[in-house]
């Protein structure tokens, strides 16, 4: 085991990454503050949300963005790219 390794199981909640893809089974959604909440009536349906997410938590289907609270960490950047507002923030509760 490396160094490193060892200096990350000291602390508790950070997961280790071991090989490609492995994040995907990492609850993120744990760690967030605010979640995303889409609005559909607003959505023009541009894929900019879908495109810009670093977690790949949108999932992009007929009807539009299907966003993945599992995966989804809170950044926001969804939000913050949205032309048209259709996403907002609220509070995590």
């Amino acid at each position: 085991m490396r160094e490193e390794e060892l200096l990350y199981k000291a602390i508790d909640g950070i997961p280790i990454i071991k090989e490609p893809g492995s994040s995907a089974s990492i609850n993120r959604g744990s760690w967030r503050l605010v979640r995303p909440v889409h609005h559909k009536e607003k959505c023009t349906k541009c894929k900019i949300c879908y495109a810009y997410c670093p977690d790949a938590a949108i999932k992009w289907t007929s009807e539009g963005p299907d966003i993945d609270l599992k995966a989804c960490k809170g950044c926001m950047i969804c939000m913050e790219e949205c032309p048209t507002g259709a996403i907002t923030q609220e509070k995590e509760s």
